[in-house]
């Protein structure tokens, strides 16, 4: 019953949250919203209560060298994003997650290792990133400054519906679909190779396609680097679980990575939110 409503409420409900949160404050921020770990978390704890603290301490180490493989999508996807559409960029996104996961799949390292791997993927594809936000955003303007070119592969079309009213439904259920693929190959194929999994972009890909498919390239790099932006929490609760799983027990280490993440994403969501447009009656005044 714990497992059931682990797979099938807490991970689609943060899919919401952050498609909510990136229609009322924007792409980044519903990004960053995205990166607490509410899929890799249900999957670790019910790795923990299937299999025990030692399996989650593993896998949870696991989950810190497949960020790596998220890394690698983000990349991939915003560099591919202008050019190719939303399915060119996924395809993109996946080959180069799935390069990266085979990589580091094959690494027998423990916490230290996968945190420090983690780190300086997450850092070095946000910084890469930066690079395509600036191609996104021409003299620095901002998504909604842009004129969308019927031509352009990575912007919407205007005047048809790119994504259906349900969107929101329909991102949950797949989100809940993919919880429960998960948890079922941290079974199969053992802790590490588990965790590398847990970290593969599934909800990254989820918001990414949808986002690009309906607001456009700059957009979904915008969203992409608020995702990386607010990897901490993710990074700080893997890295507590693999650590104190096994000395502290699965219930208070838990909890301990759950405060910590939420802490982590909480001052990042305060230090990342919207400037209040005051300039702006000054800046209309200033033009007429």
């Amino acid at each position: 019953m714990v497992n059931t409503v682990l797979e099938l409420l807490v991970a689609p409900a943060l899919v919401g949250a952050a498609t909510l949160a990136a229609r009322r404050w924007g792409p980044e921020i519903g990004g960053l919203v995205s990166a607490f770990p509410a899929i890799v978390g249900p999957v670790l704890l019910i790795a923990a209560l299937e299999h025990g603290a030692t399996f989650a301490a593993r896998a949870a180490n696991g989950t810190l060298l497949g960020l790596v493989a998220l890394a690698a999508f983000a990349v991939a996807y915003g560099w591919t994003a202008a050019r190719a559409g939303w399915r060119g960029s996924l395809a993109a996104g996946w080959a180069a997650a799935g390069l990266a996961g085979l990589l580091v799949g094959t690494i027998a390292a423990g916490p230290p290792a996968g945190l420090a791997a983690a780190a300086v993927s997450l850092g070095a594809a946000h910084r890469l990133l930066r690079h395509a936000a600036r191609r996104a955003h021409p003299l620095g303007s901002s998504p909604g400054d842009r004129d969308p070119s019927p031509g352009d592969p990575g912007e919407p079309r205007a005047g048809a519906p790119l994504v259906p009213r349900w969107d929101l439904q329909l991102r949950m259920a797949l989100t809940a679909l993919l919880v429960v693929t998960l948890t079922a190959a941290a079974s199969r194929f053992g802790p590490v190779a588990g965790g590398v999994l847990a970290a593969l972009p599934v909800l990254a890909s989820i918001l990414a396609v949808f986002t690009h498919a309906r607001d456009g390239t700059a957009a979904v790099v915008d969203l992409l680097r608020g995702m990386l932006g607010g990897m901490a929490g993710f990074v700080a609760f893997c890295a507590l679980v693999a650590v104190l799983v096994e000395p502290l027990g699965i219930a208070a280490s838990f909890a301990v990575a759950t405060v910590a993440a939420l802490a982590i994403q909480g001052a990042t969501a305060w230090a990342a939110r919207p400037a209040p447009a005051t300039a702006a009656p000054h800046a209309a005044a200033a033009r007429a």
